[in-house]
């Protein structure tokens, strides 16, 4: 059987989900080998969470289950003739939002961040949480770049220039 991971990132602010399917790990179709998988595939686990947590070791079934998501991964149960839900750069955004009000979770797992990040974790999450900084010499060349861009733009506008095939708007008399 496959699941469909979810859980709410506090560092983009958006639902994220895993499909079980990108687990080389968890063949055993058992929700409940899904804690130990997860364990078993850091680097994957690192890159969809954003983050280092540390993984609970047991599948809390979702009648005994908190409400809230916290600190949660949610499980539900996917169709199995479904393909493979995409990951990285792949955006589920409005699929995730239906499938999350049409679904109800088989259980959760619970998660902790872990609380002690190596040195270039507490770089890593220096720069996204201020991804633009005044003194970087690349955030100076960005900026220039997006100005020399818009002045552009506005020359184009006041010239009409790239405007041969723009329909022409008629003024009422």
């Amino acid at each position: 059987m496959r699941f469909l991971l979810t859980f709410h990132c506090e560092a983009t602010g958006q639902w994220r989900c895993l499909d079980t399917a990108l687990l080389a790990a968890f063949r055993s179709g058992r929700a409940e080998d899904l804690p130990a998988a997860l364990r078993d595939e850091p680097d994957l686990v690192m890159r969809w969470l954003l983050g280092r947590y540390e993984i609970a070791k047991a599948l809390i079934p979702a009648t005994t289950g908190p409400a809230g998501q916290d600190g949660l991964i949610a499980v539900y149960a996917l169709d199995p003739d479904r393909s493979v839900i995409g990951f990285e750069n792949a955006y589920n955004g409005a699929w995730l939002e239906m499938f999350l009000l049409e679904n109800r979770p088989i259980g959760h797992i619970g998660m902790c961040k872990v609380s002690a990040p190596s040195v270039a974790m507490v770089k890593l999450e220096e720069r996204a949480a201020r991804p633009l900084w005044t003194s970087d010499a690349a955030c100076h060349q960005t900026v220039s770049r997006i100005i020399e861009h818009q002045e552009m733009l506005d020359k184009r506008r006041k010239t009409g220039a790239g405007r041969e095939n723009a329909p022409v708007e008629k003024l009422k008399t």
